[in-house]
């Protein structure tokens, strides 16, 4: 039997679900979070949906501590629903959807709640790509008054995320890796947030190796094209007037150049005796290219 892996998404909502419900405010802006962007009316009934068993389990608990209402469960090929029809429950909705109010002053008054109703919009209608792959995090809600207060939300909460339409459903994203992991503490997600943070590093490491190697390549290819010209000249002089007639201290580093072409002038210059600087080995080179050009 193959066994299928579980999303970066999967096991942070896994994660979520295992978090303990404390203050019944937290509560109850969580299983709202859930219903707005879960739920969707049919008639004088709301189906809320999930992609997990986990989380459909964790809406029940919620439901039976916030408003003492008993839901089951039900099972559609990989996917679970519960049908919501209690007057409780619906009120709740209504209340929400009639307010004036938005979600900082309506469901989510206190600061505590905030972190509760993310990770509730999350187990909800969120979803969150593998580091590994890309840097990736959605909102999606079927409703444009939860998309809009949801996104004045986040954005006092420091995490700004940008709007977009996506088959008639209203979509908060962002690719912001900082973000995500600022969202995922929030949740209380903390092993995935540590997770996005490992990758992060690993590939800032990774990228500053390739940057320095590609500093080092292109350094090498700027030391082997001059000292093709170096060469290129000191042939020339030695077919024409002979290195035994230059000076020297020209005839000293032109057989070392020839000698060690791969070497920089400042490793040239430590070869001499007494050593000679960068700048002494680069103003003989170019005495030996003029006289080259002379010939």
């Amino acid at each position: 039997m193959r066994i299928v892996e579980k999303s970066f998404s999967k096991k942070t909502k896994e994660l979520l679900c295992k978090q303990e419900i404390n203050d019944i405010c937290c509560c109850e802006a969580e299983m709202m979070g859930v219903i707005m962007f879960a739920g969707r009316f049919r008639g004088s009934q709301v189906r809320v949906s999930f992609d997990s068993i986990d989380a459909v389990s964790r809406f029940i608990t919620l439901l039976k501590r916030c408003l003492d209402v008993d839901v089951e469960a039900e099972r559609l090929k990989s996917s679970y629903f519960c049908v919501l029809s209690d007057k409780r429950v619906l009120s709740k909705i209504v209340e929400y959807e009639t307010s004036s109010k938005g979600l900082a002053d309506g469901l989510v008054k206190n600061n505590c709640c905030r972190g509760a109703f993310l990770r509730g919009a999350f187990l909800g209608g969120g979803t969150v790509t593998d580091p590994k792959k890309n840097y990736n995090m959605e909102f999606a809600s079927h409703s444009k008054k939860i998309h809009d207060e949801f996104k004045t939300l986040l954005q006092e909460m420091d995490l700004g995320f940008r709007s977009v339409v996506k088959k008639n459903t209203f979509v908060l994203y962002t690719k912001n890796s900082d973000i995500i992991c600022d969202a995922l503490a929030y949740m209380g997600a903390f092993s995935a947030q540590m997770e996005m943070l490992n990758v992060k590093i690993e590939r800032e490491v990774r990228s500053d190796i390739t940057r320095a190697s590609n500093g080092e390549t292109a350094n090498m290819d700027k030391v082997m094209e001059a000292s093709g010209r170096h060469i290129a000249a000191i042939k020339k002089l030695s077919e024409t007037t002979g290195l035994d007639n230059l000076p020297d201290e020209l005839r000293e580093i032109a057989i070392l150049r020839v000698e060690y072409e791969d070497l920089s002038l400042d490793q040239l210059g430590k070869k001499l005796v007494p050593p000679l600087s960068k700048s002494g080995v680069n103003h003989r080179l170019k005495k030996l290219l003029e006289l080259a050009d002379q010939q």
